[in-house]
């Protein structure tokens, strides 16, 4: 509990803090990082009663968090107040700009649309202005309102007035809502592109650029850092690969992934791994965090792990997420 406190003390020199109250929870031995802000904590005002999402919306704030493996499974420690937290910087409202001037600009709605023909796992639709490496669906109904996913898509051409989208194997997690098949195509299935883009994983150099960014795309569903960076911990991996944030996303049902680099918010299809636009984001360079900004501490890599890594350890934020990004 000690070092916890010490570890809050030194995020409080920079907020603002007026005569809080304050708590801390905690759930020891738990393996699923993804539901911990819904999982009733114990300790506290928390009672073993209320998780933090019911906490925030009680009012109470995260100060702090601490998450400590042990064996196969986390304990997890966090420090809330019911005091408002302002950082020192948050007045400061940063507005961020879609880089692309084109007609073709990047939407987060889903486009729901009738297939109508299908040649070589193929088909063409009457939605123009796409961006190549877009993702999507294609659900069979039947029996009037069950649904089945019988495919992913992806947009392959795109012009002003029509799209080519093509087919591949759905073997993402299985839905518990809408079942899954080794059905093919067909006609009059429904294609629906941009599917869970609201869904969003976000990797960000420092909790200022965090919250810019959260602020400017607010009808995103931007899992918590901390949560991923719990999943780093219970692995052993203080450095990140693209297929390694690729395939957590997947398992957390995120359609779109926010990696911020060189000054831009680059936006990735979590299925197709393309770059599908960025924005210009201002940051300071020399307050960045490794492996990004989380709560979470001491993410470290296992002894059999260490030269694997060894070539990563001296990269700057930007040289590294660059690099994971293929930008020159």
């Amino acid at each position: 509990m000690n070092k916890l406190l010490l570890i809050a003390v030194t995020t409080l020199l920079s907020m603002t803090i007026a005569n809080a109250k304050t708590t801390v929870c905690y759930k020891k031995d738990w393996s699923s990082p993804s539901t911990i802000e819904t999982t009733a904590l114990d300790g506290g005002a928390c009672e073993g009663k209320y998780s933090i999402e019911q906490m925030k919306e009680m009012g109470w704030n995260v100060l702090d968090i601490q998450v400590n493996s042990e064996q196969n499974s986390l304990s997890y420690q966090y420090l809330l107040t019911n005091d408002k937290v302002i950082s020192e910087d948050t007045a400061k409202k940063t507005q961020v700009e879609e880089n692309i001037s084109s007609e073709k600009r990047l939407s987060y709605k889903a486009i729901g649309v009738k297939v109508t023909d299908v040649k070589d796992n193929k088909t063409t639709i009457d939605v123009g202005n796409l961006i190549i490496g877009q993702s999507g669906v294609v659900i069979h109904i039947y029996d009037n309102d069950k649904r089945l996913i019988v495919a992913n898509a992806e947009v392959i051409e795109s012009n002003k007035t029509t799209s080519v989208i093509k087919f591949s194997k759905f073997n993402d997690l299985m839905q518990d809502a809408i079942p899954t098949s080794n059905r093919n195509v067909e006609k009059n299935d429904i294609l629906v592109l941009n599917y869970l883009y609201t869904a969003s994983l976000l990797i960000a150099p420092n909790l200022d650029t965090f919250q810019t960014i959260r602020s400017n795309f607010k009808y995103n569903n931007f899992l918590h850092s901390d949560i991923f960076a719990t999943k780093l911990k219970q692995d052993n991996m203080p450095y990140l690969t693209k297929k390694y944030i690729q395939k957590y996303a997947i398992s957390q049902n995120i359609g779109t992934i926010f990696i911020v680099a060189d000054q831009n918010i680059y936006v990735l299809d979590t299925k197709t791994l393309k770059i599908l636009t960025s924005y210009k984001v201002p940051y300071d360079k020399n307050k960045t965090e490794m492996p990004f900004y989380t709560r979470v501490t001491d993410i470290e890599t296992s002894n059999l792990d260490i030269e694997l890594f060894s070539d990563k350890q001296n990269l700057t934020y930007d040289q590294y997420y660059k690099k994971i990004l293929g930008l020159k």
